[in-house]
């Protein structure tokens, strides 16, 4: 019964090309076929597909094809295209002569791009029938997961959007100018920042600027070398200057991290926090550590083997609640993913590592991915094991897609205990290696760190305990 009632939806949505819009879209084809502008103008905006009228879509198909070519569309050259394209069907709708009555009613292509848009919505109206459709016909099924059912209507919506956003039109100089002199201005005036988020770590943001809106970060490095305490540190410190962080773990639980956070914000031992329990002293060093963190803007969401559908929507959620101005997820390679046949590892981290960007875009804020580095930068012949980019575990996409790349380096742990040049103390001394900066510096940032490392500090300070 709940098959044929979707077979019968799905049929309510094919019937829906009514009047107005095959009108729209054979107007719309005919002002591509009059005007020398028109094929530039829509070409970012539309495709094929998302024609209902299957005939107009080859024949804009045929007209995108010589504008690309460089060659000006019109009757004689669209013939011919669509000819070569598929000459069956060329002849099936007798060339243009299906269109020639639509000619009459176009004067001028002054409206070409409000037809465009008209026929990209409509085209969006479908797509989300069907697949609330398909969805329907699938939750009525006994055995159905709801968890699937929601991840896979996450993602077909998030793919919607994608296409939805993908052609925003061209914008000025003169306005992406008068907005880059605002952001200038709020930095001058010391107003709040909205386009990026520092750090904490004042030579990391005196290298980079901090991270801005719409980039990916990747914080790596070798397991115990201090990853998850240099985000958590980032997190912090962004939250103390205002800014709401988003902070996702997929290896330890929110008491976990809850417990390393109040460890770096005190000086109250790690070991008693975990192990032996806390002192009367220490429980009220806790207690006032736990007041001030009452109206810090940090959200914590710990799940084993999440979903970047799960992620991407709880994001997007605070996003537009205006509650994520930075993203960190704790890590990469934990991030849970549907494998395609014969997917290899380093597809999957690609595949998540390119829809992470997007998230960054898509929620217009900075997001920062902890990841792992690979075992075989431990057997090069380099006793110092200085970072570098192939360092990254399956780092193919990531080396590309990563606006910022910058590595936790502790010199302590390869017998390192003075600075070469200066002859100063690494004790305690960790280096951030900022090896890719797509839009700024690369070089070294240096931080302190207590013994225990759940406290980090700047390098001119002293990390205690």
């Amino acid at each position: 019964l709940s098959k044929e009632r979707g077979k019968r939806m799905e049929a309510d949505v094919d019937d829906r090309r009514d009047l107005p819009l095959a009108e729209v879209e054979s107007t719309l084809v005919c002002c591509l076929l009059t005007s020398v502008d028109a094929p530039g103008l829509v070409s970012a905006l539309l495709n094929r597909q998302m024609f209902a009228d299957a005939s107009l879509g080859f024949v804009f198909q045929a007209v995108m094809n010589l504008y690309e070519q460089g060659v000006q569309p019109d009757m004689v050259s669209v013939e011919v295209e669509m000819r070569r394209m598929d000459e069956a069907r060329w002849k099936e709708l007798g060339g243009l002569s299906f269109v020639l009555t639509a000619m009459l009613n176009v004067r001028h292509a002054g409206n070409v791009m409000l037809y465009a848009v008209e026929v990209k919505r409509q085209y969006l109206l479908r797509c989300l029938a069907q697949l609330f459709a398909m969805l329907n016909v699938k939750s009525c099924c006994f055995e159905a997961e709801p968890e699937l059912l929601i991840a896979e209507a996450e993602e077909s919506l998030g793919k919607l959007r994608q296409e939805a956003a993908a052609s925003e039109p061209m914008r000025s100089v003169g306005e992406l100018s008068a907005e880059a002199v605002e952001w200038h201005r709020e930095r001058l005036t010391g107003t709040y920042d909205r386009n990026r988020v520092l750090s904490g770590i004042s030579e990391f943001d005196y290298v980079t600027g901090g991270f801005h809106k719409g980039e990916l970060s990747v914080l790596a490095g070798h397991s115990s070398d201090g990853k998850t305490a240099v985000a958590l540190h980032m997190a912090v410190q962004a939250a103390r200057a205002g800014k709401h962080v988003c902070l996702f773990s997929l290896e330890m639980s929110n008491l976990q991290m809850l417990n390393r956070i109040l460890a770096g914000v005190t000086d109250v031992d790690p070991d008693h926090l975990r192990i032996s329990g806390l002192t009367a002293h220490e429980l009220e060093t806790l207690e006032k550590a736990g007041r001030k963190l009452e109206h810090l803007p940090l959200y914590i969401d710990y799940k084993a083997c999440n979903t970047l559908s799960d992620i991407r929507s709880k994001a997007l959620l605070k996003s537009k609640k205006g509650e994520c101005d930075f993203i960190i997820l704790d890590y990469l390679h934990l991030l849970n993913s549907i494998r395609q046949k014969n997917d290899t590892q380093e597809q999957v981290v690609g595949r998540n590592i390119t829809q992470l960007k997007q998230l960054a875009l898509d929620a217009d804020c900075p997001v920062l991915v902890v990841s792992q580095v690979n075992r075989a930068s431990d057997q090069r012949v380099d006793k110092a094991h200085i970072p570098v980019m192939s360092d990254l575990r399956d780092s193919g996409t990531i080396e590309q897609v990563a606006d910022c790349v910058f590595f936790v380096y502790r010199p302590e742990r390869y017998g390192i205990v003075k600075d070469e040049r200066s002859g100063e103390s690494l004790a305690g001394v960790g280096k951030l290696y900022i090896v890719k900066n797509r839009n700024g510096a690369v070089g070294i940032a240096r931080f302190r760190y207590n013994s225990s490392y759940t406290k980090i500090t700047d390098y001119l300070k002293r990390a205690t305990k």
